[in-house]
């Protein structure tokens, strides 16, 4: 059985741990060392399962789990991030096609050297606006891609944190792209609960510290990371 009560509790099992890494995860990059100790409350790495939260010893360690993992969830992310990418390449061209015809050629060349005035702005504006109906078969083309693009980016966010432990589990980046274990441990009921009350949790945390500037948001990141990854840890070790 999952203890969601353990995981909810865990962050303030220790104030001073706590503290430290919410002003680890305000720095861009240092936050690495955060997400490395956030995986690591999941009780698969060097930190064995524990209702506390571990130490803070050898933030290298942590430093490259960080990175390792962020690196794993952009692999997974991958497929989307191209379907993404060949969509918003595709409709730009598409549209600069469609509208170039009915804009000044004035208009073209301040584009291009980036001078538009204000009242040139407006004029640009008006004209996409009253001409938008141009715009209606390139929205309906990529929008397949779109679609696609949002079925496998919630494939990857649901898959990668099985994959990120599994890589912890064993010290080897290759584990975390072992498919028929990833796949098999996240199509569990538990694991899906777990993914579900997560994004939840994660989710309520924001909103509540969303009105601090800037700590808000390391302190969601922190906070709903080591209790997320808790259960995550505690579904990935429990038998099908």
């Amino acid at each position: 059985m999952i203890d969601f009560e353990e995981a909810l509790k865990k962050p303030f099992t220790d104030l001073t741990k706590l503290a430290l890494g919410i002003i680890l995860s305000v720095v861009p990059i240092v936050n690495w060392i955060a997400q490395g100790y956030i995986i690591e409350n999941s009780g698969l790495g060097k930190n064995k399962p524990s209702k506390k939260m571990p130490l803070w010893q050898g933030l290298g360690d942590y430093f490259l789990k960080g990175l390792t993992s962020y690196i794993i969830i952009f692999i997974y992310a991958l497929p989307a991030i191209i379907v993404f990418s060949v969509a918003i390449g595709y409709a730009a061209a598409s549209l600069t096609t469609a509208f170039v015809g009915l804009l000044p050629k004035e208009f073209i060349s301040a584009m291009i050297v980036g001078s538009l005035s204000k009242q040139e702005i407006s004029q640009l504006g008006q004209i996409f606006s009253q001409n938008w109906m141009l715009a209606m078969p390139t929205l309906a083309t990529i929008a397949p891609l779109i679609m696609l693009g949002l079925v496998l980016l919630a494939i990857a966010l649901y898959l990668s944190p099985v994959a990120v432990l599994n890589y912890l589990k064993n010290k080897k980046f290759g584990n975390a792209f072992d498919l028929s274990f990833v796949i098999n441990k996240a199509l569990t009921p538990n694991y899906f609960i777990v993914w579900l009350i997560g994004g939840i949790i994660t989710s309520a945390i924001g909103t509540v510290l969303s009105f601090i500037p800037a700590l808000g948001a390391a302190a969601t990141f922190f906070l709903s990371g080591v209790i997320v990854y808790n259960l995550y840890g505690q579904a990935f070790m429990e038998k099908k």
